[in-house]
């Protein structure tokens, strides 16, 4: 499968240079599956959010909005990161957050749902009516930590 473009200047320095994001930059890394010992969607995320407790930061290219799954609140909560009102519409990393190294998993945002138990969230979290597992195959997976 041929990479594509999705956005030209998304991050700040990139992989050896190179700013823009693409196909190849969407859905789990490579770590994240050798972590979980698998390469099974769900898996993946089980084994992140409810064994190990990462909290995920991704960026959603349908919709444009950086998201974070923070396991670390009681209870966890998924916030559409806030957009920084001095943008300069420049590098799209810098589009969200509050300071000027672009988003992460404890950045301020609007939270659109709660979980007391992060074994639901798999099942029931949907962003604009589509269910997680599809927005984060279709995400860039920035940091889980």
């Amino acid at each position: 499968m041929n990479s594509q473009v999705i956005k030209e200047h998304f991050w700040n320095t990139g992989v050896n240079g190179d700013v823009r994001l693409t196909t190849d930059n969407l859905g789990w890394p490579d770590m994240l599956k050798e972590e979980a010992l698998s390469d099974y969607p769900e898996t993946i995320f089980r084994h992140c959010v409810e064994i190990v407790g990462f909290n995920l930061l991704f960026y959603w290219p349908h919709d444009e909005n950086f998201y974070v799954i923070e396991t670390e609140k009681d209870p966890i909560e998924v916030r559409r990161i806030a957009l920084d009102p001095e943008w300069d519409g420049k590098c799209e990393f810098f589009k969200a957050g509050i300071n000027k190294t672009g988003p992460n998993t404890a950045s301020a945002g609007e939270v659109i749902a709660t979980f007391e138990n992060p074994t639901k969230i798999w099942s029931e979290l949907k962003i604009n009516g589509v269910p997680i597992s599809q927005v984060l195959e279709e995400s860039a997976i920035i940091t889980w930590d």
